[in-house]
């Protein structure tokens, strides 16, 4: 899937503010830490490394308020890194993971849920944008519910 959809991190200047005041939007200090490899990295959308430096930060993906603009854990690197290189490209090391996709309209109020197994979400994502009134897709950890990466229309 390369055609006409983008898939994102978390912005750069997010990024940027949290790795140069040491805390996250919310206040929470973000504390590097070497973690075991297999961690998904929102940041460059792969999975960790094994002793890389991560933080655990607090994010809230959506740019609209309301009931649906969660906020909640995701790993990034504590250095900079080069951040997501193939925008036009689903995230291979999130192919073949099991995902909750999650479609959002242009005012950001869910439209729907869906359960992807592995292989499944690059092909799903593109159906649910298929949908006019689908205006992104996020893509969740099917266990802790986090935020993975936000896929739209590209511009």
């Amino acid at each position: 899937m390369t055609s006409t959809l983008e898939f994102l991190p978390v912005p750069a200047q997010v990024l940027e503010r949290i790795r140069a005041t040491g805390r996250d939007a919310f206040g929470n200090a973000a504390t590097p830490q070497a973690r075991v490899a297999g961690l998904p990295l929102r940041c460059c959308l792969r999975l960790s490394r094994d002793g890389e430096r991560v933080l655990l930060v607090a994010h809230r993906p959506s740019e609209h308020g309301g009931p649906y603009a969660e906020v909640g854990p995701v790993f990034v690197h504590a250095e900079a890194c080069e951040g997501y290189r193939t925008p036009d490209t689903f995230p291979a090391e999130f192919r073949d993971r099991r995902a909750v996709l999650r479609p959002y309209d242009a005012a950001g109020l869910m439209l729907d849920g869906v359960l992807a197994e592995p292989g499944q979400s690059e092909r799903l994502v593109g159906e649910l944008l298929a949908d006019p009134r689908v205006a992104q897709v996020q893509v969740r950890n099917v266990v802790a519910g986090c935020w993975n990466f936000t896929v739209r229309r590209a511009a």
